[in-house]
């Protein structure tokens, strides 16, 4: 450490003309030294920068078996957002530096000069690296456009390679916190009015309400959660859903398991916007009778005129039915009849003991019933399916919905444990009955014109300071994108856009930062 402060102390002296000034303490040079250093680290760090920018794009080609048209592999892209965090922090640095340089400056202005001139030659080469960049420092790397001229989304693919990296994510991701997909975040509801506004614009459904399938409603937490989102002036959201659910309780001196949800929903954050009024229409369907009658008094209490708010712009529509890929009654678990919200409320065989019956209809038959005067199958928004084990058979019976790309995105949960429960009941897993891989179900999805993620919860602030590494919002699963069944521990779930609306599945891709 001496030997290099006496060649730093020289060098000052030579380049200002003369000997050191005896007033300039040794932190003063100190401070000066540093202040090179930290200079020749930021503009290599614009060097490296820039290299990653700089490598060339993969095209794409329109259609199946499409070329990626990922603009880096997603190593690179996790260099490069650290490469421009550290240069973030580095010019705080030096900006802080700097100023301490104009007090030594103003102190001791003969000794200082020809410092001040060092940094400045060496600023001045990283802003050139910059400018012939084009000033990618800072920039986010561009995922292209991939919308053809009727506005719909490209199908895109994945190479071996990324598929890999993102696979290896995943994974690593639920032995970090393995519900990270059980109860994602769903950052992509952040405005996703606007994204069904730009959806419907100038088409049949530009005047009509936002339309939301709730199959598997529940205790109501999801069509709380959409009304928030889309009409937050109807006052329905999981914070009020929650208050009239327990008011309900105490009425019945009973409380239900798990009133807030079983991801702490009633704790989301609420829309900032408390005013707007959205035509909002939400059909909640619910095979439990018990949980059924739960959700009418909490839907009288909320919307105390009716299945209308006084305004007229919400509707929440609530049947005691399931929905299957048959139009039929069927027995369900006993459970059923008196327990809210219990997750065993499934499909039994009809010899059961304490069954109860309960009808099933598909999505399309619903449809066709419900809006007899539509010409053809009305525009639904979203298509939520929590059907316990049973989404394939209610996906099988959207599929003329779905064949018409008359939803424009697509929830349903993959949970292959509950084939491993004693009896095993739903159709995903090893034991499933008829047995579905998610692999299998998205490639139909994929088929038919949707893009499909499985949907995660971020990485955690906490998480963060234990050292664990950032993570997408979103891990693409078509497209090659995902090779091999995820390795889920517990449930997970998946969210889809249909390629015909670019703009919801450009925004679901890009959160998919990793491919």
């Amino acid at each position: 450490v001496t030997m290099k402060m006496k060649t730093k102390k020289s060098s000052i002296s030579r380049r200002g003309g003369g000997g050191a000034d005896p007033n300039m303490t040794w932190w003063k040079y100190l401070i000066l030294s540093s202040l090179i250093l930290l200079v020749s680290f930021l503009v290599r760090l614009n060097y490296q920068l820039v290299k990653e920018l700089g490598q060339p794009m993969r095209s794409s080609t329109p259609g199946l078996g499409a070329e990626t048209t990922s603009t880096e592999d997603p190593a690179a892209q996790i260099r490069l957002a650290s490469l421009k965090r550290q240069v973030s922090t580095m010019k705080e640095k030096v900006g802080a530096m700097k100023r301490v340089l104009e007090e030594i400056k103003r102190q001791n202005p003969g000794a200082v000069g020809a410092m001040k001139g060092k940094v400045g030659t060496m600023k001045g080469v990283g802003e050139e690296i910059k400018r012939q960049n084009l000033g990618a420092v800072g920039a986010p790397p561009s995922s292209g456009n991939n919308m053809n001229a009727n506005g719909e989304f490209e199908r895109i693919t994945c190479t071996p390679e990324v598929a890999l990296t993102q696979a290896d994510r995943m994974n690593k991701r639920f032995s970090e916190w393995w519900s990270h997909s059980a109860c994602p975040d769903q950052v992509w509801m952040e405005n996703i009015h606007h994204i069904f506004d730009t959806a419907t614009r100038g088409g049949p459904s530009d005047d009509k309400p936002y339309l939301i399938l709730d199959i598997g409603c529940n205790k109501g937490y999801t069509s709380a959660d959409f009304f928030d989102a889309l009409s937050p002036g109807s006052n329905i959201n999981p914070s009020t859903l929650v208050n009239s659910i327990r008011a309900i309780a105490r009425e019945m001196n009973t409380k239900f398991d798990r009133d807030g949800g079983v991801c702490n929903d009633s704790n989301k954050p609420l829309n900032t916007d408390r005013d707007t009024k959205r035509g909002v229409e939400v059909h909640c369907f619910e095979p439990s009778p018990a949980t059924f009658n739960m959700l009418e008094r909490a839907r009288s209490k909320l919307m105390p005129f009716g299945v209308n708010t006084p305004q007229g712009k919400a509707m929440w529509h609530i049947h005691n039915s399931g929905l299957h890929e048959v139009n039929s009654q069927m027995s369900w678990h006993p459970a059923c009849a008196k327990s809210v919200g219990d997750e065993l409320c499934t499909i039994v065989p009809d010899d059961t003991d304490g069954a109860i019956s309960v009808p099933v209809v598909t999505v399309d038959q619903f449809l066709k019933d419900t809006y007899p005067a539509e010409a053809s199958l009305p525009l639904v928004h979203v298509l939520k399916i929590d059907a316990e084990g049973l989404d394939p058979a209610v996906l099988t019976g959207s599929t003329l919905l779905l064949t018409q790309s008359k939803a424009i995105m697509v929830m349903f949960e993959f949970n292959p444990g509950l084939s491993e429960k004693d009896p095993p009941h739903g159709m995903w897993g090893r034991r499933g009955n008829p047995r579905k891989s998610l692999l299998g179900v998205t490639t139909w999805l994929d088929q038919l014109g949707y893009d499909c993620y499985l949907d995660t919860h971020l990485v955690s602030e906490k998480e963060k300071f234990k050292g664990v590494p950032d993570a997408p919002a979103l891990y693409r699963i078509t497209g090659n994108c995902l090779t091999v069944e995820p390795r889920v521990r517990g449930w997970a779930n998946v969210v889809c856009a249909s390629r015909k609306y670019g703009k919801a599945a450009s925004m679901l891709r890009n959160l998919a930062t990793m491919v």
